[in-house]
């Protein structure tokens, strides 16, 4: 009785044995996934925490994944505010940071910390406007000053890191997309990069425009 127990255990180890090596082996044979082009985004996807500038309610969205430290992101943001005041109705911007500059991921945290308090449209200008010094000690904290923001809830935002998903999401959408340099845009069914001007921008929304008062007239 006691060598029928020693051959089924030995029986039963040697299964194991031969199972665990095919599975190692079909793992190894099984190859890396790799990205199907019918599964990749076409347009982007915009979350409810993606920071929205202008009127929400604005049927036209102008998508921008930009980059704090991106010298090209700051020559057009004063072109997108005169966007936004010039089409107070019609036109909304939805910011999609993403870090490709050393050291930027802090300043797109500090801005959604900043959006906590209905606050990004201050913190995202001051942030420009101070580009060159974001390196700097305490920089994030001095900005966050100078608006009035409640100190205790930005340094807990920041603390618990809430927003580093948000931004993680944004990078692989951005991946998907092949967006390739910042600033880049999507309005619409158009997409294109770099600082573009007032008069550009203006084309290509009141063609959006007409295409919505089109649409609006011969819905079929």
């Amino acid at each position: 009785m006691q060598k029928q127990s020693v051959f089924l255990f030995i029986f039963i180890a040697l299964g194991l044995i031969i199972i665990s090596a095919f599975a190692i082996s079909t793992i190894k044979e099984k190859p890396i996934k790799t990205l199907d082009e019918k599964n990749i985004i076409t347009k982007p996807i915009v979350y409810l925490d993606d920071p929205v500038l202008g009127n929400p309610e604005a049927k036209i969205s102008v998508i921008e994944f930009g980059d704090f430290k991106c010298s090209a992101c700051e020559k057009v943001n004063p072109v997108l505010k005169k966007i936004l005041k010039t089409y107070p109705n019609q036109v909304k911007l939805i910011w999609k940071g993403i870090s490709g500059h050393d050291g930027s991921e802090n300043a797109l945290i500090t801005s959604y910390c900043a959006q906590e308090q209905g606050q990004f449209d201050k913190y995202h200008n001051l942030l420009f406007s101070n580009q060159d010094q974001l390196d700097q000690q305490n920089i994030y904290l001095d900005l966050a000053q100078k608006i009035n923001l409640d100190l205790k809830k930005f340094n807990d935002c920041l603390i618990n890191n809430r927003y580093s998903d948000l931004i993680q999401k944004n990078i692989i959408q951005a991946q998907e997309l092949r967006v390739d340099a910042t600033p880049y845009f999507f309005i619409g069914q158009k997409k294109f990069k770099g600082a573009i001007s007032f008069e550009q921008f203006q084309m290509i929304i009141n063609e959006e425009i007409r295409n919505i008062i089109f649409y609006a007239k011969f819905p079929n």
